[in-house]
């Protein structure tokens, strides 16, 4: 049986964007950040997220193969198939969930720290 091509779009639709909701949800705990967001700014934020993290993910499969055949070339054509998607998935949630980190410690070595108010000093 055979999925409609309208159908088939939607489902990885919805898969590419779960790993940016992930990322999102992991930064604004990570840096402890009670954000208040529309749905536009928080569907924005996703679909950034989600292509960091489809791009961290390609670009650890371009550096995998290069070593695994000796050959390093940036642009590798990908045909994912059903299979492949089940067996990478995890590995696509997982970078998700490191590139939500990363960013939480990036904003709270950066934004943070300059939004916390400085002690005055009297003399």
């Amino acid at each position: 049986m055979t999925f409609p091509d309208l159908a088939v779009n939607a489902i990885y639709t919805v898969l590419c964007l779960v790993p940016g909701f992930i990322s999102l949800q992991t930064v604004t705990y990570t840096a402890n950040v009670d954000a208040d967001l529309t749905e536009f700014e928080k569907s924005t934020w996703c679909f950034i997220a989600s292509g960091v993290s489809l791009s961290v993910l390609y670009f650890l499969y371009v550096v995998w193969m290069g070593l695994t055949t000796g050959r390093f070339e940036i642009i590798r054509s990908i045909d994912i198939g059903w299979v492949a998607i089940v067996a990478v998935y995890p590995v696509l949630l997982f970078v998700a969930v490191i590139v939500g980190y990363v960013s939480g410690q990036v904003y709270l070595r950066t934004l943070g720290t300059s939004t916390t108010p400085q002690q005055e000093t009297t003399r």
